[in-house]
């Protein structure tokens, strides 16, 4: 993707789902998370947002693939109400975890 179309649907995102009781949040998006990811996530939120309004089953259908892709991806989106922030970041695999632990346990 070009850098202007990925622009566009963090600009996109922003304006659809920062407005409303979410305005005064911002986005935090972690370094490690190339620019094609973020917008495949921010892009994949704004439909499922979207689709809430739909029927419940369409909308749980949307909501369930969304997550499955950035699972797949490895990008997860978590909002703090406290410090009005949305983090987009990389999901730490299973893998990742063992390996944290296996350091935690064994220096």
């Amino acid at each position: 993707m070009k850098k202007e179309e990925i622009e566009k649907v963090i600009e996109a995102w922003k304006s659809h789902l920062l407005v409303g009781h979410m305005e005064g949040y911002h986005l935090e998006i972690a370094d490690d998370v190339p620019p094609e990811l973020v917008a495949v996530a921010l892009f994949l939120d704004s439909k499922t947002v979207r689709a809430s309004g739909e029927v419940e089953e369409y909308y749980e259908g949307y909501r369930q693939a969304a997550v499955d892709v950035l699972n797949l991806i490895g990008v997860e989106i978590s909002q703090d109400d406290q410090m009005k922030v949305i983090s987009l970041f990389r999901k730490e695999s299973g893998n990742d975890k063992q390996e944290e632990l296996m350091r935690h346990i064994w220096g």
